[in-house]
């Protein structure tokens, strides 16, 4: 069976349509999985190993790259063609490609809904539900239960090309990657830098890690055999082999919290303004994760003593 998931962005919502694809490619047999993305994030998914064929939406080309990638698509044939992303551009996408089955999200926008009869049924708490939840409402569709299963699986020679000596000695010691930044800055913890410099002198076997896009200014004086300031030099089809290689994983609401859960790394999510029942670490059953939310929805409120208490008590 062929299926096309059309899941541009963003790399939240990438990771949970990632995970639904694999859960059903744990039930499936000869499942070929193609997927659309766009450009950013066509290095993470094509290392992903439930993925057989990524096609490339480049945004920055307009209607023409559209198009393109449309005529690409129309190549060829899938038995489904199912869009996960629910607005006006994928269901046109979905519409235009050549499958025999076509379905899309109950809770489409930007009209996207006309472009396919096929929709799944919403889950109980409706679009308050998680947005995993949400997905894993299209197993229905072959017959399946709604659950997840498996954890997702990346090509994991694809580290930071830097000296990576600190996270490989790990006799007698903790690592913790720190992921201190989010789409949106109201989402984002202000304290890293004091937590980090708190953990390095309060706990003698915990090493720490920090995981951005973009450089990042950390405190000075940090001992560098027990820190590494990895911001700046982690590119997204790195991550899931750094995550991997980390004992516990601290991050704002933000997409590589979504993956190292997807990873089966234990997490402790920071949210503040969003709600954890629908954008929190997705608990099947594990219960290593941890959601730490903010007084008031207020992320300046939340103080790094109480951080790093729930820290040290998840740490093995």
């Amino acid at each position: 069976m062929k299926i096309l998931f059309i899941k541009p962005s963003s790399l939240g919502d990438i990771v949970h349509g990632l995970q639904f694809a694999e859960t059903l490619r744990q039930d499936l047999s000869g499942l070929h999985v193609s997927w659309v993305t766009r450009e950013i994030f066509e290095p993470l998914v094509s290392s992903c190993k439930t993925v057989d064929e990524v096609f490339v939406f480049r945004r920055d080309q307009g209607l023409i790259g559209f198009l393109r990638l449309l005529r690409e698509i129309r190549r060829h044939e899938f038995d489904w063609a199912i869009d996960l992303q629910g607005l006006f551009r994928s269901g046109l996408l979905c519409f235009f490609t050549k499958s025999g089955e076509k379905a899309g999200r109950a809770d489409a926008r930007e009209t996207a809904g006309i472009f396919y009869k096929k929709k799944p049924r919403m889950p109980k708490g409706g679009r308050e539900s998680h947005a995993l939840e949400i997905l894993l409402q299209f197993r229905e569709f072959f017959g399946l239960k709604p659950e997840l299963k498996g954890n997702l699986h990346f090509d994991e020679s694809l580290l930071p090309e830097v000296d990576l000596e600190l996270l490989e000695a790990k006799i007698d010691s903790r690592t913790i990657l720190l992921f201190p930044k989010s789409r949106r800055a109201e989402k984002e913890w202000p304290f890293f830098s004091e937590l980090t410099v708190s953990l390095l002198q309060n706990c003698s076997r915990t090493r720490i890690v920090w995981a951005a896009s973009r450089k990042l200014e950390t405190p000075l004086g940090l001992p560098t055999d027990r820190f590494l300031n990895l911001s700046g030099n982690t590119p997204i089809q790195s991550l899931p082999a750094l995550i991997s290689s980390v004992d516990l994983v601290l991050a704002n609401d933000s997409g590589p919290m979504h993956l190292a859960v997807a990873l089966g790394k234990t997490v402790a999510a920071l949210f503040g303004p969003t709600d954890p029942r629908r954008f929190g670490p997705y608990n099947s059953g594990n219960n290593a994760h941890r959601t730490i939310q903010a007084p008031e929805g207020n992320l300046s409120k939340l103080s790094p003593n109480l951080v790093q208490s729930e820290l040290l008590s998840m740490l093995p």
